[in-house]
């Protein structure tokens, strides 16, 4: 029933462009590695035209867990899902219970009023349409995958670094009115060709980094160098690990365990083979 389900709700979301362009998870024809060359070749453009550009790092706090079940349905009536998915939706989110158990102490049984089940079918679909309205008004160039979210912009003048501030208020304000907000110990900026700046997200300011994370190690060159040394010695650590383990060393057994094994070390952002 959810896989009928959600393919009617990913038919309505696209005829009706509900989800921005911004959104590469979770997303038909868009994955993690259209969203890492993306920001790759924006970010190059500005730098080799000598343009001074940050991209500032969020991240929703447990995301998934904290969508709220009202606002959920709310929007998804917003977006002009009927009213017999709205309900079938909110029947499927209520109901649900939990307890915590500490040193065999047991506590008492407490309605969850938010959160999209982990495993859920729809839970994807579900949270893309609840973080959609974070694209409206931007200033910069916002990019997501899933629940982690990118904020990048030239800053040549300080008008420039007065938007991205403008921008990052927004989304804290938007994050507040959805009851979820960013992880502010997990905030950072990335600087390319100008002095560090710190912004502000909520009351922390973030921090400058000299590499981030982004799917793959880029530094402030846009060298790679770092990641490749990395994926190389974790591939080496696996070959010998399985070459140790296994005796045979036929075509039938060698080339699927490279592949499950070392493929996505090599190159995370593709993932484990289909």
């Amino acid at each position: 029933m959810e896989q009928i389900l959600l393919k009617t709700m990913l038919r309505h979301m696209e005829n009706k462009e509900v989800i921005g362009d911004s959104q590469h998870g979770f997303t038909k024809g868009k994955l993690c590695l259209t969203n890492l060359v993306a920001f790759c070749d924006g970010v190059t453009r500005l730098v080799d035209k000598g343009r001074a550009t940050h991209v500032t790092y969020l991240d929703l706090c447990k995301a998934f867990d904290t969508v709220p079940d009202d606002i959920l349905v709310s929007k998804l009536e917003r977006h002009g899902f009927g009213g017999c998915t709205a309900r079938w939706i909110r029947n499927q989110l209520d109901g649900h219970t939990q307890s915590v158990a500490v040193n065999g102490s047991m506590s008492k049984w407490r309605p969850v009023m938010s959160g999209v089940p982990q495993g859920l079918v729809l839970g994807p679909a579900l949270f893309n349409i609840f973080v959609s309205n974070m694209d409206g008004g931007n200033e910069h160039t916002l990019s997501k995958s899933a629940n982690n979210t990118k904020l990048c912009g030239m800053v040549n003048t300080l008008e420039g670094r007065d938007g991205i501030q403008r921008d990052l208020d927004k989304l804290e304000s938007l994050a507040c009115a959805n009851l979820m907000k960013f992880n502010e110990a997990n905030s950072c900026t990335r600087v390319w060709g100008s002095p560090k700046h710190k912004y502000r997200l909520g009351r922390k300011w973030t921090e400058s980094s000299l590499e981030e994370k982004d799917l793959v190690l880029v530094d402030e060159k846009l060298n790679m160098t770092w990641q490749r040394a990395l994926a190389a010695q974790k591939a080496n650590c696996i070959v010998g690990c399985f070459k140790r383990s296994v005796t045979s060393r036929s075509r039938e057994v060698i080339p699927p365990l490279y592949s499950a094994l070392v493929r996505p070390h090599l190159c995370p952002a593709l993932g484990p083979p289909t």
